[in-house]
């Protein structure tokens, strides 16, 4: 498995400033295909998730973070209320690492 965190620049202008208030960034774990949760749909999913406002992408890897024949699921701070304060760079890293944590759970058949 592999987690890493993406700053999402598509909320900044092209000067670096921010268009829309919204946290840092996005995090992601891939799974390799022999996980439990391998292809599950992210409003299917069959384990809970607990990561911030629940999981909002789920496919395929895209072969530069994570290899194209593995599984990602990720989660965005781009909802209500979200803002740098509040989701800062550090504490996407955060919960990207616990997101690690309850697949690498699921994959031991511990969640």
């Amino acid at each position: 498995m592999k987690w890493y965190v993406v700053e999402s620049p598509r909320w900044k202008y092209a000067n670096g400033k921010f268009v829309i208030k919204r946290g840092w960034g996005n995090g992601y774990v891939a799974i390799p295909p022999m996980h439990p949760a391998y292809k599950m749909d992210y409003d299917t999913l069959l384990f809970d998730l607990k990561v911030h406002r629940g999981i909002t992408y789920a496919d395929f890897g895209d072969g530069n973070n994570a290899p194209k024949e593995w599984w990602v699921f990720g989660f965005d701070t781009a909802h209500y209320d979200d803002n740098l304060e509040k989701w800062p760079k550090e504490r996407v890293i955060k919960e990207t690492k616990e997101l690690f944590i309850q697949l690498l759970e699921i994959e031991w058949g511990e969640l």
